[in-house]
């Protein structure tokens, strides 16, 4: 695994839940698979996603509607804050022609544990007519930083959930209906990304996060699994 997903499951800022009761019931309906030593929730990763953050930025979105980068709590690990902390200047020079909160008297600051300010979005989120853009992001690429050198792993993952399950095995899944009550950040019917039919899989549209954290044959293992779940599941 990549080393920073291995720090932050070591940090225990993985899913808290009892999630092996979740897993039996996947392997009884048919419905977990398995991919070079991953264990898969096929329904969860068989659903359709396509980020357009337009569809869930405050003030742009339909009411009720939530998203990741506005309404959910992002804690950070140690080793996460400290390279955050690192590059804040640079974050604060792309911020601050986009955000006036990071000019100023009083500029914005970044507590070094918690992204999200109380009760609004992402501290490091940057709004226009389009929806939100991530500073983070936007500066790992503009300098050539790899994907996870500043951005946070809830970050990357969403809406996946990786579940270390204390036996050796890893599971991967996400943010559904049926996982909801395990994996938190409310219902899954809240969130746009998760809403439209013709979007492509999870799996599809998560493969390069998949590749980033695992390795390219895992991100197509697992798209090839999802691929047949549901073809069978069709059929």
């Amino acid at each position: 695994m990549n080393a920073e997903l291995d720090e932050w499951l070591g940090a225990g800022s993985a899913a808290v839940a009892d999630w092996a009761g979740h897993v039996r019931r996947l392997a009884q309906r048919g419905n977990l698979g398995a991919a070079r030593g991953l264990l898969l929730d096929l329904p969860a990763l068989a659903q359709p996603h396509a980020c357009r953050s337009g569809t869930c930025a405050p003030g742009l979105r339909e009411p009720r509607r939530r998203s990741c980068c506005a309404d959910l709590d992002v804690e950070v690990t140690p080793g996460e804050s400290a390279r955050i902390t690192e590059a804040l200047a640079e974050v604060a020079a792309w911020m601050q022609p986009r955000d006036a909160r990071w000019s100023g008297e009083a500029p914005e600051r970044f507590d070094g544990s918690m992204l999200r300010r109380p009760g609004r979005r992402c501290i490091f989120a940057a709004s226009d007519a389009a929806g939100l853009t991530c500073s983070l992001h936007a500066v790992e690429d503009a300098t050539g930083r790899p994907r996870g050198a500043l951005k946070p792993m809830p970050c990357r993952l969403f809406p996946l959930v990786v579940v270390d399950l204390g036996d050796g095995h890893v599971l991967l899944t996400a943010l559904a209906r049926h996982t909801s009550p395990l994996a938190g950040g409310g219902g899954a019917a809240a969130f746009p990304c998760l809403r439209r039919g013709d979007d492509p899989t999870l799996a599809e549209s998560a493969a390069d996060t998949l590749e980033e954290l695992w390795s390219r044959p895992v991100a197509r293992a697992v798209v090839r699994a999802v691929a047949r779940w549901r073809a069978n599941a069709a059929g």
